[in-house]
């Protein structure tokens, strides 16, 4: 209050004083310096916002893309770039806005697309001759490093579900091949032989839960293993389908369900199963002693080749959901 009251009164003596004559070498203070008004700081960059209704967690997965790292990075080798829900070196980030020609989350529907053109000379993996575009799932993403799959897998020592609700939105029609697409694996850690995979085989084909009875270990191919499989059903393009892929220490059980039919397949361990060729077939207990991760996405059948140009397979879905309990 004293500053506010002292500089009129100041003023009024050396008003008076200039009045009467006199003059007064006391210099005059300068006016009181108002401080600036506050700078508001930029507004924060917020970060984008999750897809909070969709019925997947982006972070528990990676995904495997149908194009080389040197095609996607520029550098890397021929094998298929990846992307990952993490900071890690050399790598895009995958997100719910990452939105690339094989993989994109639509903003009007809230489904996650998968597309590969068959047409395009693409990338594979280890111990494959097909390209996909395919999540991974890491199964300690929130307490191990996701950069590295080593450590991202489960054992059967409980029970562990992949659900998924799906539709085929375009597939590939060419002559003499049924157009074949994995949309559900569970995969066996550096094992070259899948555990199963579910593949639809087309519109007027009943989809198939393909499995292999053994396997040989570090990635060796297996002259003894017996790949077999199991029908669940028929669906087609455009129809909105679910399936679930459970295992647990009892063994396997398949569930498909189409236009409110459930079609439901169990395989216990070591024991036989009548599989679709007539032929019974029984997983290994051997099984049990390894360790595992989901796949979902497309991984189609079928080698690209650039006679395909425009044959196209793509999937979208409505959730896709990992239990371990």
């Amino acid at each position: 209050m004293t500053k506010k009251t002292s500089v009129p009164l100041l003023t009024s003596v050396i008003f008076m004083l200039i009045a009467c004559g006199g003059g007064s070498s006391e210099t005059v203070p300068p006016e009181e310096t108002v401080p600036p008004e506050e700078t508001v700081p930029p507004e924060e960059t917020v970060p984008p916002e999750e897809c909070e209704s969709c019925s997947w967690n982006i972070d528990q997965w990676k995904l495997t893309l149908p194009v080389s790292k040197d095609d996607y990075y520029g550098t890397g080798g021929d094998s298929a770039a990846e992307l990952i829900p993490a900071d890690c070196s050399g790598k895009t980030r995958l997100s719910n806005d990452t939105n690339e020609p094989y993989f994109w989350v639509d903003d009007s529907d809230e489904r996650m697309y998968f597309q590969v053109n068959l047409g395009d000379s693409g990338a594979t993996t280890i111990n494959s001759s097909y390209v996909r575009s395919e999540l991974r799932e890491l199964y300690h993403y929130q307490t191990q490093d996701p950069c590295s799959s080593s450590n991202q897998n489960w054992a059967i020592n409980q029970q562990h579900q992949l659900s998924s609700s799906l539709r085929i939105e375009q597939y590939p029609q060419i002559n003499g091949q049924d157009p074949k697409v994995i949309v559900g694996q569970i995969h066996a850690y550096q094992i070259k032989q899948a555990l199963v995979k579910l593949q639809w085989d087309g519109p007027n084909k009943p989809i198939r839960a393909i499995l292999n009875d053994s396997f040989a270990p570090n990635n060796d191919s297996c002259d003894s293993c017996q790949s077999f499989s199991v029908e669940l059903g028929t669906v087609d393009a455009g129809t909105q389908w679910h399936y679930d892929i459970v295992a647990n220490q009892q063994g396997l059980t398949i569930t498909t369900e189409i236009n409110n039919t459930t079609t439901a397949r169990t395989l216990a361990w070591g024991e036989p199963v009548l599989a679709k060729d007539g032929k019974y077939y029984s997983l290994t207990e051997a099984w049990l002693e390894e360790t595992y991760y989901f796949k979902a996405g497309i991984y189609p059948q079928i080698q690209p080749d650039e006679d395909y140009q425009n044959q196209i397979f793509e999937v979208s879905f409505d959730k896709i959901t990992i239990q371990h309990q």
